[in-house]
């Protein structure tokens, strides 16, 4: 097998089973006369900032100054598998990759109805693993699932937005942010000139972040307000009459 081969084919079976993120994580090298290396961050597995103990022996590529080492969790005792690699063959590992990373926070506010809740964790899901096309498309259904159940007619997303604001259920500010996220979803999900390549990561995260005011506006606030109203007094029993 080539040289640095080995420790490609690892990586390449690992992104298989457990998708690489670009997230926190630091290597913490055990001295100049040790290839070991522990960790230091969130653990993957139980979300507890934790140091990761070397486990077993390293496997080192001298070729591509690269090494793989398996490491445990102090606090669940979970294990992660550490990639780090040298700039210089006697200077300390660099982290480039460590497998697993966890999940995304995919939570939307039990406020939001269940069904539309859903289609934005979808949303929040793609986005984490950079499917941006796919992202800003789940959005652009949540929102018009929460438009129909606002109260729109059978129409196209278009004239339903038009018309909850002609109602004045939407306000101009939540109009505008339907608006984009139906435009930009329009991009993701139809491959013409003006859609699937021009939807960037700064797209998917504006998307995100209008879908997000909207049902802040349309079900959260309004359900914590209402959950701050106090509860009317009951009326007390009468005395029976003699």
């Amino acid at each position: 097998m080539p040289e640095g081969s080995f420790i490609d084919a690892i990586l390449q079976g690992i992104d298989m089973l457990w998708p690489c993120y670009n997230l926190a994580m630091e290597l913490v090298n055990l001295g100049p006369q040790s290839a070991k290396v522990g960790g230091r961050g969130s653990c993957p597995h139980c979300g507890v900032p934790s140091y990761f103990e070397p486990v077993g022996g390293p496997y080192c590529d001298n070729g591509t100054l690269r090494m793989v080492h398996p490491a445990q969790c102090q606090n669940c005792k979970s294990f992660i598998l550490l990639v780090g690699r040298r700039n210089l063959a006697t200077g300390p590992y660099l982290l480039e990759a460590f497998y697993p990373l966890g999940k995304p926070n995919d939570s939307v506010d039990e406020a939001v109805p269940s069904s539309i809740r859903e289609d934005f964790a979808e949303a929040l899901r793609c986005r984490w693993i950079k499917a941006y096309k796919a992202t800003v498309t789940m959005c652009r259904r949540a929102i018009q699932s929460s438009v129909l159940h606002v109260g729109a007619s059978d129409k196209k997303l278009v004239e339903q937005i038009d018309e909850l604001a002609m109602k004045g259920k939407l306000t101009a500010s939540l109009k505008d942010y339907a608006r984009e996220v139906r435009l930009t979803g329009n991009d993701g999900a139809h491959p013409d000139k003006d859609g699937l390549k021009d939807v960037s990561e700064n797209d998917a995260d504006d998307i995100i972040a209008f879908t997000k005011h909207f049902f802040d506006s349309v079900y959260v606030t309004p359900a914590r307000l209402a959950a701050r109203k106090p509860t009317p007094a009951q009326t007390p029993p009468q005395p029976a009459q003699p």
